[in-house]
């Protein structure tokens, strides 16, 4: 694990040169970037946070076999510019991009950027390539393709103190293996039956997405996985977990986040964490937390009221 601060572009191409390829780069004025890399060897994860600059891969840093990578950043804040084999993607927050370490590119930041990179050997994407050259510099859509969504979460929650999987080399695995599904798909080539852990991280990002919903349920998770019930039931059970209890905890999680930190009334609280009736959500509540919804509520603002 490497976390380090660049306080100026010298230092920002010495960092990601070590961390990536050898690599150029240039900015004007003040420059400060971050990295957080997490990984060994050639394959790993890196959160990238850094001011306007622009990075060069050129034909003199391209030559050395082991430095035929792939690489895909997700872009969570800022635009990305990429240029690699005479196209250029313009990469906004939800979208990702994948280039190659084995030919030329250019990433262009005009300006502050947000980004997670996940690094990976080429031939672990098991795709020829030209296929995987004809997918590099495209901007892909996390909001339209599940495994890249899904991909994106994983990756994103190994940096936000509430890992999905705690090895962080479980983490760069199931990443790749839905990198590989959404490439796969990406170039109309059929893709392989996920893992169990895949699945689970599928399974996990479509209970956060949906917990509005009041069908969200075990049925409506198969359905949406093309997988039976019990296989859903099955693959929780294997990480001694049950789907609904864990629906209910992040409904009851979301509940006490918006009687916290919003004005809205309990039945409009209670619509929002997918349980429209407020009687029926009153009771859930009290029994995932002890208090009903106005009693938590009251209790949130009661050391405000004395301070």
């Amino acid at each position: 694990m490497v976390r380090r601060t660049a306080a100026s572009v010298s230092e920002w191409e010495a960092l990601s040169s070590a961390a990536f390829v050898p690599l150029r780069v240039t900015a004007d004025g003040a420059f400060t970037a971050h990295l957080d890399h997490r990984g060994r060897a050639r394959a790993a994860m890196s959160s990238v946070r850094s001011g306007a600059c622009r990075v060069l891969r050129d034909p003199t840093t391209t030559s050395a076999p082991a430095d035929d990578l792939a690489l895909f950043s997700f872009q969570y804040g800022g635009r990305n510019l990429v240029d690699q084999n005479d196209r250029q993607a313009v990469v906004a927050p939800g979208d990702g991009v994948l280039y190659l370490t084995r030919s030329p590119y250019e990433l262009l930041f005009p300006g502050p950027s947000d980004l997670i990179v996940l690094q990976v050997p080429t031939d672990w994407l098991g795709m020829p390539t030209s296929a995987l050259s004809a997918l590099s510099a495209r901007a892909m859509s996390t909001r339209t393709d599940v495994a890249l969504r899904t991909a994106s979460r994983l990756v994103r929650s190994q940096f936000g103190g509430a890992p999905l999987f705690e090895d962080e080399g479980r983490t760069l695995r199931v990443a790749t293996e839905l990198l590989v599904a959404a490439l796969r798909r990406q170039s109309r080539r059929g893709a392989p039956g996920l893992s169990h852990d895949a699945l689970y991280a599928s399974f996990r990002r479509t209970i956060a997405e949906n917990l509005d919903d009041p069908l969200l349920g075990v049925p409506a998770i198969a359905d949406l996985h093309g997988v039976s019930i019990r296989t859903v039931h099955q693959i929780f059970a294997e990480r001694g977990e049950r789907a609904a209890a864990l629906v209910r905890s992040l409904r009851a999680a979301r509940a006490r986040t918006l009687l916290r930190e919003t004005a809205l009334p309990v039945p409009d609280v209670a619509v929002r964490c997918g349980i429209p009736d407020p009687t029926v959500f009153a009771r859930t509540f009290r029994r995932e937390v002890g208090q009903s919804p106005t009693q938590f509520r009251a209790a949130q603002r009661e050391p405000s009221r004395h301070s």
